[in-house]
């Protein structure tokens, strides 16, 4: 599998940040507290947690300044065809 992009929407600090990612590597950098790993946690939660997760999970995922429930768009390739999954965290 290979990432192509990542949109992530009202998560945590993040109201809506999308990272293409580039064919051989990506480096995610910046200041202490500006959502690096935040990103990587949305894009792992985003391909392999359900959407309906309830309790701390879903809690810890919801941004206290931004509207909206938590959404993390994924694409990537798989044997030659390209995906998209797309979740939105609503707890329902």
């Amino acid at each position: 599998m290979k990432l192509i992009s990542a949109t992530v929407r009202n998560y945590r600090i993040h109201r809506e940040v999308t990272v293409a990612f580039d064919p051989s590597r990506t480096l995610i950098g910046g200041a202490n507290e500006t959502g690096k790993s935040t990103l990587i946690e949305a894009v792992h939660r985003g391909l392999f947690l359900k959407a309906t997760v309830t309790g701390e999970a879903q809690k810890s995922m919801v941004s206290t300044i931004h509207n909206g429930h938590p959404e993390v768009e994924v694409r990537f390739m798989a044997k030659g065809t390209e995906y998209v999954i797309k979740k939105r965290f609503s707890s329902a």
